[in-house]
Formats: structure tokens, C-alpha cells, sequence
């Protein structure tokens, strides 16, 4: 089975959280791997709200497989050395719905970003 998840979020929306929040806000949604890398590029906030859309479309495919909500850090985005982004979930979600294969598709503009996540469950 494929699940399909996908979300657009306003650049300036993240920066007014992370202005108003800080280093709170920062930890409680993105993992450290992501603090570090966003906080390395010239536009941090387009890269942060890419980060987060990807957060969203992971849990609308998720939305009718678990009972619960997964917490951000639960679901992280890294780049490989060529860029290629990653989405990586805790062991307990990949082991509890048998997850294959994860797909993330990142874009972003200076005021928005969208991402596209595929999940491919169950046994082979």
C-alpha cells in the first residue's frame, strides 16, 4: 500500500515562529540534524518551512494508520552530499507499520514551500 501526504506552508509564518519562539520553537519541531542544517544556508527560513511541510505530508499519509500524532522530531528531513533530500521516521513508526520506502520531495520559493511524501507499508 501507498500513502500520499503533501502541504504548502507560508515562509513567513515559520519566521514569525522561530522570531516570537526561538530556540524553543526550533527544538520542538525540528531535530538538531535540521536545526544545523538550515541555520547554515543564507535563506534558513525557505529551508525551514520545506523541512516543516515535509513534517505535515508525513503525518497526512500517516493519518489513518496511527492512533496517535508522532511528535516532530519524530520525522526528520537530511540531504545527502548531492542535496538529495531524506526523510527519515523513529524506528517505532518504520517497525509499527511495516514502512518500505520513504520518498520526500522538497521546493520552495521566498514565501513558500511544499513537499510531497510517499510511503510504501506493509509486508513484501
Amino acid at each position: 500500500m501507498i500513502e500520499t501526504g503533501i502541504d504548502i506552508v507560508d515562509v513567513s509564518r515559520v519566521r514569525q515562529a522561530v522570531t516570537r519562539h526561538g530556540d524553543h520553537f526550533l527544538r520542538k519541531i525540528f531535530h538538531p540534524e535540521e536545526i544545523s542544517y538550515c541555520e547554515a544556508k543564507a535563506r534558513k527560513y525557505e529551508h525551514y518551512a520545506a523541512r516543516f511541510a515535509a513534517k505535515e505530508a508525513c503525518r497526512k499519509a500517516l493519518l489513518s494508520h496511527v492512533s496517535y500524532h508522532p511528535a516532530w522530531t519524530d520525522m526528520y528531513v537530511v540531504n545527502d552530499p548531492e542535496g538529495k533530500p531524506f526523510l527519515h521516521l523513529n524506528e517505532k513508526i518504520m517497525k509499527d507499520l511495516t514502512i518500505r520506502y520513504i520518498s520526500v520531495s522538497l521546493s520552495h520559493t521566498q514565501s513558500l514551500a511544499t513537499a510531497i511524501v510517499f510511503l510504501e507499508m506493509g509486508e513484501e
